[in-house]
């Protein structure tokens, strides 16, 4: 009998020149989960254990110990233009911390010096046979004007509590340095792998 497994996280980047020409894909194995997605495992885990287990550091480095998560106001779906949460990218090349709560340096949405325009992060999903890869992805357009180079990507959920949102950082991967040409895309795919 196969033995059943989570594989791991992956993540994809593929960049198109102005034209829509594939020009560079990669891919690799995540060095991604932080802190803040295992203290998230660990209040699921042991909810009698409530109390010093529900602590996150948001992206602004504000830790937040809140007394409920409500599900239906959080997401990591975030819609186009909102660089808060979602799939995020960074020209930082810091080596990943467990204790990471957000990029080295966030490129922000928008299309000055500098920036790309953020689009919706969207549902990832590929089946093939017992296997499963369930995940995120998410394009950026590169309107500033030159080039601009990624070398680190990051996945940021949005929790609610009731009264407040909160920004926080789960997944971190520095990537060999990755340049989208003025007018090109970059898209990014994270995923967890079940049952390779």
């Amino acid at each position: 009998m196969k033995d059943r497994n989570v594989g791991g996280v992956f993540y994809k980047i593929e960049v198109y020149d102005k034209d829509g020409k594939l020009i560079e894909e990669k891919s690799g194995k995540g060095d991604s989960i932080l802190y803040n997605w295992t203290r998230i495992f660990e209040v699921l885990r042991n909810p009698p254990d409530y109390n010093n287990k529900f602590k996150f550091v948001r992206t602004d480095g504000n830790v937040v110990t809140p007394d409920q998560i409500v599900a239906s106001g959080c997401s990591m779906l975030a819609p186009s233009g909102n660089d808060s949460y979602g799939i995020v990218v960074g020209s930082g090349s810091t080596a990943v911390d467990l204790g990471d709560f957000d990029l080295a340096s966030k490129i922000p949405h928008g299309t000055g010096s500098g920036q790309l325009s953020y689009g919706d992060t969207s549902k990832y999903e590929e089946i093939s046979g017992t296997t499963v890869s369930e995940g995120v992805q998410r394009s950026f357009d590169n309107n500033s004007g030159a080039d601009i180079t990624i070398n680190e990507i990051g996945l940021v959920v949005k929790i609610y509590d009731g009264s407040s949102e909160h920004y926080v950082l789960i997944m971190r991967d520095v990537i060999s340095a990755t340049t989208v040409p003025n007018g090109g895309r970059l898209t990014v795919k994270y995923w967890i792998t079940w049952n390779p």
